[in-house]
């Protein structure tokens, strides 16, 4: 039974290697409530005391109200750049409240 442990353990490394490149998307979203926006979309947006730079290609999304200071926001990032952001429902940014 040795002789099947080698294969086992030289081919391992490459499988998990592998597995683990599939899971780590470089996706983020983070839910908050946004505090401060700029005029038009390129600039600093502020969400929950976190800065975001946004530039003009960021997709708006307000499916659930106008995107103003107060709002409940989704913003979702790809390898560390904004994609988009949408507006959420308000249960999303307090759901101990609901």
């Amino acid at each position: 039974m040795k002789v099947f442990y080698k294969p086992i353990i030289l081919i391992l490394p490459v499988i998990l290697t592998g597995l683990l490149a599939s899971c780590a998307d470089n996706e983020v979203d983070y839910t908050g409530i946004l505090e401060h926006r700029p005029d038009g979309k390129d600039g600093m947006w502020v969400i929950d005391g976190k800065s975001f730079s946004v530039t003009e290609e960021v997709d708006l999304d307000e499916d659930h109200g106008p995107i103003t200071a107060g709002a409940c926001v989704e913003l979702e990032m790809e390898d560390g750049e904004v994609q988009e952001i949408e507006s959420a429902k308000m249960e999303k940014c307090n759901p101990e409240k609901q």
